[in-house]
Formats: C-alpha cells, sequence, structure tokens
C-alpha cells in the first residue's frame, strides 16, 4: 500500500515538473512572439509614413507646395510620372487636367524615374551569361610593336574593324553570374489605403496624422505623424501587453527616430 502511494506521488510529480517545463517554455517563447509583432507593425508604419512623406516632396517639386488631400497627391505625383514615361519631351512646365481641376506644374526631366525608384523596393537580378574571352593583338602606333589585350566578344569586333588590329592570339568561353537593379518587378501604386496607419492587428483604422507647420525661416514644412497613444495597448495570451510604443513623425524629410 505505502509502494503504491509513493508511485502516485511520483507520478504527480513527473506531471508537475513537466507543466512547469511547458509554463517555462511559454514565458520565454510568448513575450518574443509579442515583441517580434510590435517591431513589425513599426517598421510598417515608418514605411508609410516615409512613402507619404516622399509623395509630399514630390508634390512640391511639382507644384510648390504641399497638400493635406492624398487623394490629390497621389494622383497627380502618378499622373504627372506617367505623363513623362509616355512622353519624354514633356517636361518643364505644363499643364495636367485631374478630377476636373487643372494643375500648373513642373517637371523635371528624369522625375519619372526618381518616383519610380522611390516607390519600389529594389530587386537583384541575377543571371548566368556565357562569353568569350579573346586574347588580340594590335600594333601600338608610337612604338610600332604589338600589344596584347584581353577583350570580351562584346568588344571584339570594335577592335577588330580598327586599323592597328594583328590577330587573335587565342580565345576562351567563360561562364560567370551577372547582377543587375532591378526597380520594376516589385514597383508599388500610391493609394489611400497608404494613409491608414497600422497599430497592430486589431487596431489599423485610425489615420495618419498629416499637417503643413513653418519652419525658422517662415518655410513651409510638411509633417506626417503616427496617432499613438496609451489607450492602443492591448493584451496578448491573457497576461502579456502589447505595446505599439510612442508616437513618431517625420518633418521636413527628418525621421523622428533617426539615429535611434
Amino acid at each position: 500500500m505505502l509502494s503504491e502511494n509513493k508511485l502516485k506521488n511520483i507520478g504527480i510529480l513527473d506531471w508537475l515538473i513537466f507543466l512547469s517545463i511547458i509554463v517555462m517554455a511559454l514565458m520565454i517563447y510568448l513575450p518574443q512572439n509579442v515583441w517580434l509583432e510590435e517591431n513589425e507593425y513599426k517598421e510598417l508604419r515608418r514605411t508609410k509614413m516615409g512613402i507619404i512623406s516622399n509623395a509630399e516632396e514630390f508634390f512640391y517639386e511639382l507644384t510648390g507646395k504641399y497638400t493635406l488631400d492624398t487623394n490629390e497627391l497621389f494622383s497627380l505625383v502618378e499622373s504627372a510620372m506617367d505623363s513623362l514615361i509616355s512622353d519624354s519631351l514633356f517636361i518643364g512646365n505644363k499643364n495636367i487636367k485631374l478630377n476636373n481641376k487643372i494643375y500648373d506644374v513642373n517637371i523635371e526631366p528624369g522625375f519619372h524615374i526618381a518616383v519610380d525608384t522611390t516607390f519600389s523596393s529594389l530587386e537583384i537580378i541575377r543571371y548566368a551569361v556565357i562569353d568569350t574571352i579573346f586574347t588580340i593583338s594590335t600594333i601600338n602606333n608610337e612604338t610600332n610593336l604589338l600589344d596584347t589585350m584581353l577583350v570580351n566578344s562584346r568588344s571584339f569586333n570594335k577592335y577588330k574593324k580598327d586599323d592597328s588590329f594583328k590577330e587573335v592570339i587565342s580565345y576562351e568561353t567563360e561562364h560567370r553570374t551577372e547582377k543587375s537593379s532591378n526597380y520594376l518587378r516589385r514597383k508599388f501604386h500610391l493609394n489611400n489605403d497608404l494613409i491608414f496607419c497600422p497599430i497592430s492587428k486589431n487596431n489599423g483604422k485610425n489615420k495618419f496624422i498629416l499637417s503643413i507647420d513653418k519652419d525658422e525661416n517662415n518655410e513651409s514644412v510638411f509633417k506626417i505623424a503616427s496617432p499613438l497613444s496609451d489607450d492602443d495597448s492591448e493584451l496578448r495570451y491573457g497576461i502579456f501587453t502589447y505595446n505599439p510604443g510612442k508616437k513618431e513623425s517625420i518633418s521636413g524629410g527628418i525621421k523622428s527616430w533617426a539615429g535611434k
């Protein structure tokens, strides 16, 4: 009878140890999961604020002023970009008719390239290249001696047509991987969904706060701020607090979190 009670007590103790291990594991894993969620939404907010701030600078470049109307902001910037893509001569002082309104704009050459590269994610493309490397000799006009050089297939014909070309000494095929930068694959369009501030998976209906302030030189400065408050904290897993962080902003292109 005593042995049965001892075995029963050992069984309960084993279960308590097992449960303790599970609780300890959860106490380590769950907070990290909450922190990852906090960082994910913080980075998403910062990205959106950066996009809107950049769009405002392009709008200012076009019109000489800022706007608090995001529909006007996004539409005009994309329209100017599309106009320059379709007509490379669409530069200088132009009129753009948009939403029953005519905008007097000044479009600089290369405006569409700046917009394209700003509102896209850089993708590095790797591709295989098969090339032929030629060892050739040419006559040096100064010394009248033969110079030897290596040239690839792209430049070989140029050297071959030159009067100083003498002969092909040897050649070999080379396999290599080259890289190029591509912005068009991950280009995104400006739309009014950008104005909504992602605070958490349960809270994304609040809009960013837009304002036009004045600096010490009485120049207009665009500012965008996240609408965060202490009320935005949420409970996670019944015992942990999800804290979206402090209110952040971009004013005149300067990020409040820069250098942190």
